[in-house]
């Protein structure tokens, strides 16, 4: 009994941290980062200033670990996406379909990652921005695999396409509403077929 009590106490802040987490972002979609204050985190969570500091040392603190977390989650499953069988267009439409369904499916902390992130110190701000990068290079390669293989039209660049399809993918917090008619999967299931057929047609 004391083993499960302690198991469950080294368990509790972790919770709490993540708890912390989601109110930071829905005061960060709400107010924008630069207009939140600790205080503000602190009473969207429900407990004291002095408390908060418990599970953070600062606003850049929670706001850089927030967007490496979103981050993360996003990139594991669309690398998980295009690991499965299949030839380069079907792993383009496995790329777009899952990352826009992903943005969808997270709004406020995509608006956060996309739009707040220059706000974080330069070195924190580059680390971002290079795992972000991450996304361009796996579909610029999946594109330039698909010409290769005659899937694709010659004359697709593939980076200026890779930065079309990712600027388009990265739009969808600012219209998309989870409690609207739309669901995320018809979202990215429409993104990713207009994105093979605009790579196909004519060919």
């Amino acid at each position: 009994m004391p083993e499960t009590k302690k198991r469950s106490e080294r368990k509790m802040p972790r919770k709490r941290r993540a708890e912390v987490l989601d109110a930071a972002a829905r005061v960060f979609h709400a107010k924008g980062y630069e207009a939140t204050s600790i205080q503000d985190i602190a009473d969207e969570v429900g407990i004291l200033k002095g408390s908060l500091y418990y599970y953070i040392s600062s606003k850049e603190d929670v706001l850089f670990e927030m967007l490496q977390e979103v981050h993360t989650a996003a990139l594991e499953t669309v690398v998980e996406a295009v690991a499965a069988d299949g030839n380069p267009l079907e792993k383009i439409h496995a790329f777009v379909e899952t990352l826009a369904r992903f943005n969808a499916e997270n709004t406020i902390r995509m608006g956060i990652l996309l739009h707040d992130f220059r706000s974080l110190g330069d070195e924190r701000r580059n680390e971002i921005v290079r795992e972000r990068d991450q996304y361009d290079k796996i579909l610029r390669k999946l594109i330039v695999e698909g010409k290769d293989s005659g899937l694709i039209r010659d004359e697709i660049d593939p980076k200026i396409t890779a930065l079309a399809v990712m600027g388009m993918i990265n739009s969808i917090y600012h219209w998309f509403k989870p409690s609207g008619p739309q669901r995320a999967g018809h979202v990215g299931s429409v993104y990713a077929d207009l994105v093979v057929a605009s790579l196909t047609s004519g060919s």
